[in-house]
């Protein structure tokens, strides 16, 4: 990248590369993965799931009670209770079966129609149940790696005091340029990679490498504290190509890639229904 070309800061590709409905990923792997293997759906923990959960497992208690025999009204009856619980599921079915993909919630659907097609409705509401008890989790694991992210984001500066003729001017991280200098005043979090030209300092490297104490550099990463003394630093990395940039990535990246195993998984899952 040639020196001065605007960079858009972490902050902002960051941002970006949480996985909003509707809006691209964020790398290039993130493309190539959801091209290959569709969108993923996400499922809100919210007051409906728990209304959803709980009218499926009364359900079930209730044929539980009722025992093997079910008369017509009562099978008609376990029947709707699945289809109503289990609307996300079957929703989420038709779509795979639109874009010809096997997923979890299709092979489910299939268990619970084939459950409700012998009259075991008592089975059909036990699958629905643990079907959206295991969609609620994954949605709550998945809430609270993006939870992660957004805190590393929010430890990034969205500002920075540049150098110029006249003396220094606080500008917005988006304005800085690499070549810049930039003044990391005490006890403030660096914005940009770059290598110290003024000043001396301890710097806090925690949330790089991990380490506590803090050591004098000559060259220092965005996301980490400038201690006692204030420091002139020229920028060289900005963004996504800064360190603490690479990291949010690499963790988003990570979050929305699936192993090649599990893609070739459900590649040969799928060849049984999709001939």
């Amino acid at each position: 990248m040639k020196a001065g070309a605007r960079i858009e800061t972490a902050r902002d590709q960051a941002t970006a590369g949480v996985h909003q409905p509707g809006a691209p990923a964020a790398t290039e792997g993130a493309v190539s993965d959801s091209e290959a293997d569709g969108p993923e759906h996400e499922h809100a923990f919210d007051g409906r799931e728990i209304v959803r959960i709980g009218f499926v497992a009364i359900a079930a208690m209730a044929f539980w009670f009722a025992g093997v025999h079910l008369s017509f009204p009562l099978v008609l009856a376990g029947v709707l209770c699945a289809l109503v619980g289990g609307h996300p599921i079957f929703h989420e079915a038709i779509e795979n079966i639109l874009e010809r993909r096997m997923t979890m919630e299709l092979s489910m659907a299939i268990a619970i129609l084939a459950a409700l097609a012998i009259r075991e409705v008592f089975t059909g509401l036990v699958i629905t149940l643990f079907v959206l008890v295991a969609e609620v989790l994954e949605g709550l694991t998945v809430g609270r790696g993006r939870r992660a992210i957004r805190h590393l984001i929010e430890l990034l500066p969205s500002t920075a005091t540049v150098g110029e003729r006249g003396g220094w001017r606080e500008v917005g991280v988006q304005q800085v340029l690499t070549g810049d200098i930039v003044l990391i005043k005490p006890r403030s979090r660096i914005p940009v990679d770059g290598s110290v030209v003024g000043g001396h300092s301890f710097v806090d490297q925690a949330t790089i490498t991990g380490e506590s104490m803090p050591v004098e550099k000559n060259l220092v990463h965005a996301g980490t504290i400038n201690q006692s003394g204030a420091l002139e630093v020229r920028v060289e990395r900005l963004g996504r190509d800064t360190t603490f940039g690479k990291i949010i990535l690499t963790v988003e990246q990570a979050g929305q890639s699936r192993a090649p195993i599990q893609r070739i998984a459900d590649r040969l899952a799928g060849y049984p229904t999709y001939p």
